[in-house]
C-alpha cells in the first residue's frame, strides 16, 4: 500500500504542476489532486522539494520506459518514428498538455534543483539516442534516405518537439499541438522517404 500511495501522491503532484505551475501549487493543491489529506503527504514527503526529487525518479522509471516500449513495438522504422512523435498525444490526451506543462516547469526548475537538471539532461540524451537509432535502422533497411545524418536529425526532431510544446504552452488558444505535430510528421516523411 505504501508504494501505491506514494505513486498516487506523485501523480497528484504531476497534475497540480500541470494545472497551476510548480510555483503556484502548494501542498494542499497536491493533496487535493492526489485525493489524500495533507497529513498523508507529510507522512511520505517532508516538503515539495523532496516530492520533486521523487517525481523525477518516478518519471524516469515509468514514463520513459513506457515511451520506449510503446514506440519500438512497431517493426517498421517509419511507424516507430511516427509513434515517437505522437506519444505525447497518445499518453496524455488530445493536446498533450500535461507533458508540455510539466516539461516547461522542469526547465524552469532545473537551474536550482540538481535532480531535475540531471533528469532533463538524461531524458534529452535518451530521446536523441532513441531517434538516432530509429533513423539509422531506417537507413540500414533502405527505407530512409541515406543523405540524412541521423544524429543531427535526431537533435532537430527533439528541438522541434520541444518547440511545439513551448508554443502550445504559451498560446493554447492560438496554437494547435495536434496540427503542428502533423506538420512535423509530414516534413519528416518528405525528408526521409
Amino acid at each position: 500500500m505504501g508504494e501505491v500511495r506514494r505513486r498516487q501522491i506523485l501523480e497528484g503532484l504531476l497534475a497540480a504542476m500541470a494545472e497551476r505551475g510548480l510555483q503556484r501549487c502548494n501542498m494542499t493543491d497536491v493533496a487535493r489532486a492526489a485525493g489524500v489529506s495533507r497529513g498523508i503527504l507529510h507522512y511520505y514527503f517532508q516538503n515539495k522539494d523532496e516530492m520533486i526529487g521523487a517525481l523525477v525518479a518516478h518519471l524516469k522509471e515509468s514514463n520513459f520506459y513506457q515511451f520506449r516500449s510503446q514506440t519500438t513495438e512497431p517493426e517498421a522504422p517509419w511507424e516507430q518514428l511516427a509513434a515517437s512523435l505522437w506519444y505525447p498525444v497518445q499518453a496524455f490526451g488530445e493536446q498533450g498538455g500535461i507533458l508540455a506543462r510539466v516539461w516547461i516547469e522542469f526547465w524552469g526548475l532545473a537551474h536550482r534543483h540538481p535532480a531535475v537538471r540531471e533528469f532533463i539532461l538524461e531524458l534529452q540524451q535518451g530521446l536523441r539516442e532513441h531517434f538516432r537509432e530509429i533513423l539509422e535502422r531506417g537507413q540500414v533497411a533502405g527505407v530512409f534516405s541515406a543523405e540524412v545524418r541521423p544524429a543531427a536529425l535526431a537533435s532537430v526532431i527533439l528541438g522541434a518537439l520541444e518547440g511545439i510544446m513551448l508554443q502550445w504552452h504559451f498560446d493554447p488558444a492560438g496554437f494547435s499541438f495536434v496540427k503542428e505535430l502533423k506538420a512535423l510528421e509530414q516534413l519528416l516523411e518528405r525528408t526521409l522517404l
